[in-house]
């Protein structure tokens, strides 16, 4: 694939794959609702970790530049089963990922044009499908221009971001305020940084972008690194303000639409519009930075052998043009799909707490695989062993504890989910062997 991506427009594509005011909206609501004041310590814990397990991708990246990232590193430190096994974690994760962002883009859309519609789910999943169709095309049209497009929506998504802070450290404190909460207990506090892989989830995608990315082997995770503390700390700074004019009750009745329910407590329909615009900004974003990772991640996969041959092949443009066909297609189908459940609420709660379980085990896949690489080399030996070990350490104790916390209908989605992938792993990494 063509170099054409610098660190500026790696670090965009980290940040903007986060979505900030995304991440606040749809996240927000379920995150205090598990860590009640705790939350933002919750943020600050898996910020960590996830800085942990992002000094690990560094490495890998500089030693590895390869566009399958995760699922290439583990494929090469645990062999072809457990490399199969990433693949299809990826593939769930993130396949999911889409129905999860383009649903709430159909949903803001509809609140701007047609507010009587934006909570129905039938009418939510078909502009949310018209959203991966947009999308689809332009990255078809070449990563570059996806780059600046998505660097001008991050630009005005944190602008807006900044002032609606502002506005929340200087508004008075409301009665029972979500931030002067009793502490959660452990379930809740591990319940909550489970929540917030996913609201910081999206930093990982510069990795992808390996083989396009001009300059040294080591921008890629410059770029992975300094798009999560960019968006980190601008969540932070929100989480924190937010939590100041918003109470518990109040964010469990919003759980879905938490950057709108705020507004409203900051006052004034036209602040609303204008935040709702800017949440449907960073949706685009993060939408377009998904299908980024999925399909650069489908293309090595394809090349080694885990996927049909097809999705290893590059057009005359030097782009994987049948990867971004097929996941286009697969992500407005599954968006649609999730038109009939019996409400986006629903849907969502459980994409959400899905997608943050399995997410969480790729990044601990991850961690590994660089503490396995690197285990000999004294030169690696706080970056691509210490701080990966602290990372996967750290996600197994907080995946097995939200694991045993999570109601009976997340717990079997995750359960079946793992199961299916076990036969496919199997399979294809004896594929890949023979082939190899």
């Amino acid at each position: 694939m063509k170099r054409v991506l610098g660190l500026w427009d790696l670090l965009v594509i980290a940040a903007a794959a986060i979505g900030p005011a995304f991440s606040l909206s749809t996240t927000l609501g379920a995150m205090v609702g598990a860590g009640g004041s705790a939350t933002p310590l919750a943020l600050i814990a898996v910020t960590l970790i996830m800085a942990a397990v992002a000094a690990g991708y560094r490495r890998m990246g500089e030693r590895y530049p390869n566009a399958g990232s995760s699922y290439s590193w583990v494929r090469i430190a645990f062999g072809a089963h457990v490399g199969a096994y990433a693949a299809w974690v990826l593939i769930v994760g993130n396949i999911f990922a889409i129905v999860a962002t383009a649903v709430p883009a159909g949903t803001y859309t509809l609140a701007l044009v047609l507010p009587a519609l934006a909570q129905n789910p039938i009418a939510d999943a078909s502009v949310g499908a018209l959203w991966v169709l947009v999308t689809g095309i332009l990255l078809n049209i070449g990563l570059r221009p996806t780059a600046r497009v998505t660097n001008l929506l991050l630009v005005a998504e944190i602008v807006i971001l900044a002032i609606s802070a502002v506005l929340a450290f200087v508004h008075p404190p409301v009665a029972q305020a979500a931030a002067g909460g009793a502490f959660p207990g452990i379930g809740g506090f591990a319940g909550a940084i489970v929540i917030g892989i996913w609201m910081i989830d999206g930093w990982e995608v510069s990795a992808s972008t390996a083989e396009e990315a001009e300059g040294s082997t080591d921008a890629p995770g410059d770029g992975g690194l300094a798009g999560l503390g960019v968006s980190a700390g601008m969540i932070l700074l929100c989480m924190v303000a937010f939590m100041r004019v918003g109470t518990l009750a109040g964010f469990a009745d919003n759980e879905g639409d938490a950057m709108s329910y705020i507004a409203g407590q900051l006052g004034g329909s036209v602040w609303r519009t204008v935040v709702i615009a800017t949440v449907l900004i960073s949706l685009a974003a993060a939408l377009q930075a998904t299908l980024v990772y999925l399909t650069r991640s489908f293309f090595a996969m394809g090349r080694d052998g885990v996927l049909p041959a097809a999705f290893g092949r590059l057009d005359r443009r030097d782009q994987p043009a049948i990867g971004i066909a097929v996941l286009t297609g697969l992500g407005i189908v599954s968006t649609l799909a999730s038109g009939f459940s019996p409400s986006v609420q629903a849907v969502f709660a459980t994409i959400l707490s899905g997608t943050s379980f399995f997410l969480g085990v790729l990044f601990l896949m991850s961690a590994a695989a660089a503490v396995r690489m690197f285990a000999g080399e004294g030169a690696r030996r706080l970056s691509g062993v210490a701080l990966p070990a602290i990372g996967t350490v750290a996600l197994v104790g907080v995946l097995a504890v939200s694991l045993v916390q999570a109601d009976a209908s997340t717990r079997r989605f995750i359960i079946v989910s793992a199961a299916i992938g076990i036969p496919l792993a199997l399979w294809r990494g004896r594929t890949w062997k023979r082939a190899a």
